[in-house]
């Protein structure tokens, strides 16, 4: 029975390590202890943590502990948004994409600097913010560790982290909500210094910062995609508005235009188009180019065009020949196109056969696409960027 009892405890103690995210208050999709994420430092040293300490799916409240370490450590609350900049911050890098802001101040019993990154969010007219951070400086790494040493004894004592996680020169007190990094890290001036980086993994704000030339990429598709926006509405514009003129010069010359069984469909360029199509007993025409002149004058009628010239005519290997007429006016730009098939002989000689096959209809397809009128003009589609 002892020996039961022992492997009953050690069983339960073994599944209360494995469930440390559920005894931390990790719920849904970040419950997962297995799952593991990495960040490096300056010294490109791999630290591999839980995925949760760095990122979760799930939203939870920001604690009072974590109130009181953006409190205690000067940040602004990160992943915040701002109409203007808080004040005492000065713009101390601008980069194409982040902008990064800083000011001299006092916290934790040190002097040093607050920091944050940002983006300007042009659309919604706000600065976006995401990773904050308050360092300290030192002359050597002996002054610079034993400022990371006392800042992990503050947490300890007085903002009650989850655990801690602990790696050469650094470590992470985590939290459910913000995601709280401490590492010490040597200058390109050769001095040291203590940085304590805070972010909400709730709210990631503007983003993480990324290297100028994927900055420069990122704004470059963000102008092309904005420069697209404002071009499809224009064009929109300039369209629906020069379809209202030509309907209103059209209703005023009394232009039928095609009727009811016309199509509408959009043009290659987005103006607004009709098509009409029909057949008819290849035996019933005896003459084509008549044929096709009396449907073009049916059209001309309908749309007020004039056809001129004579009509241009292709041959197609099935033994089929096309006769097409165009023509504009001020309104539109018309077609018509009429396919007769080879008759009885010639049908038989293109199938290879004795007796005369089956005599195809005639087809024809009858295109009205509408002019762009004075005062309206599609401007030139944007080009993506060439990366």
């Amino acid at each position: 029975m002892k020996k039961l009892m022992i492997a009953a405890a050690a069983a339960a103690l073994l599944a209360g390590c494995q469930k440390e995210a559920a005894r931390f208050g990790y719920k849904g999709a970040d419950l997962a202890d297995d799952d593991k994420m990495f960040f490096t430092t300056g010294s490109a040293v791999t630290n591999w943590v839980p995925t949760r300490v760095l990122s979760v799916c799930e939203e939870y409240p920001m604690s009072a502990d974590e109130a009181a370490v953006i409190a205690s450590a000067g940040v602004i609350t990160p992943g915040e948004s701002f109409a203007t900049v808080p004040e005492g911050y000065a713009r101390t890098s601008e980069e194409p994409w982040f902008v990064m802001w800083t000011k001299e101040s006092e916290n934790l019993g040190r002097k040093g600097v607050n920091g944050f990154i940002s983006h300007f969010n042009e659309d919604k007219n706000v600065w976006e913010t995401s990773e904050t951070y308050f360092s300290s400086y030192y002359p050597d790494e002996a002054g610079a560790l034993a400022a990371l040493a006392d800042t992990r004894k503050i947490f300890c004592e007085k903002f009650s982290p989850k655990r801690f996680h602990d790696f050469d020169n650094c470590w992470i007190a985590e939290y459910l909500r913000l995601r709280v990094m401490c590492i010490v890290g040597q200058k390109p001036d050769g001095t040291w210094s203590c940085m304590l980086d805070i972010s909400d993994k709730c709210r990631l704000g503007c983003g993480q910062w990324e290297p100028l030339e994927e900055q420069a990429e990122r704004l470059a598709e963000y102008k092309y995609r904005k420069a697209m926006a404002a071009w499809k509405e224009a064009r929109e514009k300039a369209l629906e508005g020069n379809h209202a003129a030509v309907e209103k010069a059209r209703v005023a010359k009394g232009l039928p235009l095609l009727g009811d069984e016309a199509k509408e469909f959009e043009s290659q360029d987005g103006r607004k188009a009709y098509a009409r199509i029909g057949t008819c007993d290849a035996a019933s025409v005896t003459n084509r180019v008549e044929f096709l002149m009396e449907k073009a004058a049916s059209l001309a009628a309908a749309t007020g065009v004039s056809f001129e010239g004579e009509p241009t005519s292709e041959a197609d290997p099935s033994g089929y020949v096309a006769l097409s007429l165009v023509a504009s006016s001020d309104l539109y730009d018309v077609r018509i196109d009429v396919a007769f098939p080879p008759d009885a002989k010639e049908n038989a000689e293109v199938e290879g056969e004795s007796e005369p096959a089956q005599v195809m209809p005639v087809e024809w397809r009858e295109v009205c696409i509408e002019r762009m009128q004075p005062g309206f003009e599609v401007p030139p589609r944007p080009q993506p960027p060439v990366h």
